[in-house]
């Protein structure tokens, strides 16, 4: 047994302890809690059927993910056909999914050596992106853009031969945040992500608003604040493709 190249992710929720110290007094927090976890959990930590499997095994595909307390750990092979599209497609839904439940989030994805089975995980690439994602100052995934190496090499099974379509399908829901890194752009992919239907777009960044109002409460002075000061500006540039007032 030894060390994989591994796309590893690390997202952590923003908030949470202070919705923790919340819940010892608050019953509707303590639900809030255990409804955003378990919801997490089931969305992500299923049994596969035997088509998944297979579908698995003609992609090259081997991915496991971990779910320990707010944090949220997903790597897949680097090899994986169409293995960065779906990491970051995974990352969307579970920011998406925190939104729907009033939390924002955090994170970082890496990719290097690594060993992971089930719930037993170490190396390189873990420890880089723990770290960057302890180290991030904003309420984003970033990731670097060799990521958009690793695309070239190992485009989705229908891509071969088309592998700068498939970067700039990933690129429509990203924004670059710096000349050598991105995030997932959270403020404008529902429709495209998830679709749930006529105006859930709406309802969702709606739900995002309030987040965001709630967070410009708190101190100035606290990085929280800063957080959500910058996710105003992001938000006020689309808030009228969604019918939503801007944030004052």
């Amino acid at each position: 047994m030894a060390y994989e190249l591994r796309v590893v992710t690390f997202i952590d929720i923003l908030g949470f302890k202070i919705s923790v110290e919340k819940s010892n007094y608050d019953e509707q927090e303590f639900d809030r809690i255990l409804d955003t976890l378990t919801t997490l959990k089931g969305f992500f930590i299923k049994p596969k059927d035997s088509l998944e499997i297979e579908v698995d095994r003609k992609l090259g595909a081997d991915t496991h993910i971990v779910q320990i307390s707010d944090s949220l750990i997903i790597s897949r092979l680097i090899q994986e056909q169409g293995g960065i599209y779906y990491m970051l497609e995974d990352c969307a839904f579970a920011i998406h999914l925190l939104i729907s439940r009033g939390f924002l989030c955090r994170g970082a994805i890496k990719f290097g050596h690594m060993y992971h089975k089930d719930t037993t995980l170490f190396g390189q690439a873990y420890m880089d992106a723990y770290n960057a994602e302890e180290g991030e100052e904003l309420p984003i995934i970033r990731f670097d853009k060799d990521l958009f190496e690793i695309v070239k090499l190992f485009p989705g099974a229908a891509n071969k031969g088309f592998e700068g379509w498939e970067i700039n399908f990933i690129k429509k829901n990203c924004k670059q945040i710096n000349s050598n890194e991105y995030y997932i752009d959270y403020f404008t992919d529902y429709d495209d992500l998830v679709g749930a239907g006529p105006g859930t777009a709406t309802e969702h960044y709606s739900k995002l608003r309030d987040i965001i109002v709630d967070g410009l409460k708190l101190p100035p002075t606290s990085t929280a604040y800063q957080k959500n000061l910058w996710a105003k500006e992001q938000f006020n540039k689309t808030a009228e493709s969604f019918g939503l007032d801007k944030i004052q």
